[in-house]
């Protein structure tokens, strides 16, 4: 019960109204993922220095969770690609990748890149809530970090099912509620960024988030229209619910790059803060083959 304050799903709501998907789309469309942090740069650049961010922080202890290695010859649909990590990555694999986003910068950027590597993959605008699929089109289903930022992210989760084969997986990454989000240690948290000027990028977390809600959302920039968290236990509920089968879940995303006492701290120390503190919770997921169901 220690956890029951934090149980609802937290959706911010900005400037008196839940947010429509037109408006998450146009935040999105004007600020892809990183370039509060990246600033303006080509495509190629802006995948570059993503790629390197990915791999020695955001990223530094899960890249076996997305299972690259194993995903040769699988069809694979990455669900809000943003810049196109996953969806460059799977294609260098040899899997065979449709990528999916709700805005055309993102699927622009992420074309940009494969052309440049010489890979293939179909990208196309698409919301995630109303995906452009069949149903049982695809072997393994993505999606890192993007669900939580949809208004009917429950939605999301039954489309990722419906389009997935029967027997196929899911990875799906969500922002979770932790440890450093309970009510008596949040201030303390907020105290300790504004003492060592741990600045985040497109937002001065310590000074301008009132609020654990407000916090999180502004996770992604200041004016970033929606965000949606909950609990580990909550979220597996709605996953659940959709019609995935839970494999697993780990906790990740620590990001020492922004905390300045951290950003040299050895890669032992990170990997315990990543276990433990990290931001957001991985699942690998199952839809279950309803021929072997009994």
């Amino acid at each position: 019960m220690q956890y029951a304050y934090l149980t609802r799903s937290i959706v911010w709501i900005v400037q008196g109204h839940t947010p429509s998907i037109d408006e998450v789309r146009s935040y999105w469309e004007q600020n892809p993922l990183l370039s509060h942090e990246l600033g303006e740069l080509p495509p190629g650049e802006h995948w570059k220095h993503l790629d390197l961010m990915k791999r020695t922080d955001i990223e530094a202890f899960s890249e076996k969770y997305w299972g690259f290695d194993e995903s040769q010859g699988k069809s694979i649909l990455d669900i809000g690609c943003g810049p196109g990590w996953l969806t460059v990555t799977y294609a260098s694999a040899g899997a065979a990748v449709t990528a999916v986003d709700l805005t055309q910068t993102a699927v622009d950027i992420t074309k940009s890149v494969l052309a440049s590597k010489s890979l293939k993959a179909d990208v196309k605008v698409a919301n995630a809530e109303q995906l452009p699929f069949g149903d049982c089109s695809f072997d393994i289903v993505v999606s890192s970090g993007v669900l939580h930022h949809t208004p009917d992210t429950n939605r999301c989760f039954a489309e990722a099912f419906r389009v997935t084969n029967h027997g196929g997986i899911g990875r799906i990454t969500l922002y979770r509620l932790g440890p450093l989000h309970r009510p008596f240690i949040f201030p303390v948290v907020r105290a300790i960024m504004r003492l060592t000027r741990t600045a985040h990028p497109g937002a001065n977390l310590a000074t301008t988030a009132s609020s654990v809600e407000d916090f999180i959302r502004q996770y992604d920039g200041a004016e970033n229209p929606l965000g949606i968290a909950r609990s580990d236990s909550d979220w597996q509920t709605a996953l659940e619910a959709a019609g995935w089968r839970v494999i697993s879940s780990e906790t990740h995303y620590f990001p020492a790059r922004m905390v300045p006492l951290l950003r040299k701290v050895p890669r032992s120390i990170h990997r315990l803060l990543d276990k433990y503190l990290g931001t957001m919770v991985y699942f690998t997921l199952l839809k279950p083959n309803p021929a072997r169901a009994n």
